[in-house]
């Protein structure tokens, strides 16, 4: 039984040799950091994720852009570095820069790191990284300039100043007069309707092809400002420089606009923040569904002529 006991012990040392084996079957070092840690409400700072791995690793974040809280992902960088590293090695870096509309005191999430060495692969994660982010007064600030006296010019009488001061106001009056009489007549090109112009402004944007040319970034940036340019001139809401967290809040209140459109509106902002700044990619059939979305949206809220509307009651 001894005998028997010692093998089943063996073997159980040797597996668990070879299970620490496979789990550091290469080494990988993780940090993650930023440039600032205490930002004012709508301050750019960067956040920096840093991989030392083997040189011939597949070094992945799979949840990053997703994972990030309330902070927004403005512009996106990766790089690896073999340079000045010990031979074999290399340091893969991603830099984010982010920004925050919400302020208060904040970690930013573990991150996931995935390396992958022919069949081994490591899991890691980083540590959460504090950020401050505070509004630019608290109402509680004074004025610490110190306002001098006017100087006195004691060649000059009071009353001259005074005379001065009047003279030049109706001077001003007098040449904005002359000036608006001289451009009146020319006047501005007339704006089109709401609708007209997102019908218009869609035409323009889809002759440059961007989709073809698999520049998703600009066609996506492009279409939510026409989409929102027309929901806040038809619906007289002020959305088209809102954030997302923003744009949630005052679609809500937009009277007239079916619910549907309400929640697809937030919804493409959310989709395609990452398409826009961290260079991702939709795939073909939802880059179709939200350029066919755009001519529904307009189709189904564009205003009714008065001369339709009366022959709709008659007829009921």
């Amino acid at each position: 039984m001894s005998r028997m006991n010692v093998c089943k012990n063996s073997v159980a040392l040797i597996a668990l040799a070879f299970l620490a084996v496979s789990a550091h079957a290469f080494d990988l070092t993780v940090k993650a950091n930023v440039d600032n840690a205490q930002v004012f409400i709508g301050d750019k700072f960067n956040y920096e994720i840093q991989v030392t791995a083997p040189e011939n690793a597949i070094v992945d974040l799979p949840s990053f852009v997703g994972n990030l809280g309330s902070f927004e992902v403005k512009e996106m960088k990766n790089e690896k570095i073999t340079e000045g590293m010990p031979k074999g090695t290399a340091k893969f870096t991603w830099l984010a820069t982010l920004n925050t509309f919400v302020s208060g005191d904040f970690l930013i999430a573990p991150q996931e790191v995935n390396a992958i060495v022919g069949t081994d692969t490591v899991k890691t994660h980083t540590d959460p990284v504090a950020v401050k982010v505070s509004t630019r007064t608290n109402g509680e600030e004074t004025d610490i300039l110190e306002v001098e006296d006017p100087l006195k010019d004691p060649r000059l009488p009071q009353w001259l100043y005074v005379l001065f001061a009047v003279l030049g106001v109706v001077l001003l009056v007098f040449l904005g007069w002359f000036l608006h009489k001289k451009f009146a007549k020319r006047g501005e090109a007339p704006q089109l309707p709401p609708y007209e112009e997102a019908v218009l402004a869609l035409k323009n944007l889809r002759n440059r092809n961007y989709l073809a040319e698999g520049n998703q970034g600009d066609y996506f940036m492009s279409l939510g400002f026409i989409t929102r340019r027309y929901i806040e001139r038809r619906f007289e809401v002020d959305i088209l420089d809102a954030t997302v967290a923003e744009l949630k809040k005052r679609m809500a209140h937009v009277a007239g606009l079916p619910q549907a459109y309400k929640e697809s509106v937030v919804t493409l902002a959310v989709e395609t923040e990452p398409v826009k700044f961290a260079k991702m990619k939709l795939d073909g059939e939802r880059c179709k569904f939200w350029d066919e979305w755009a001519d529904r949206l307009l189709e189904d809220t564009k205003p009714v002529p008065e001369n339709d509307r009366a022959e709709g009651k008659k007829e009921k």
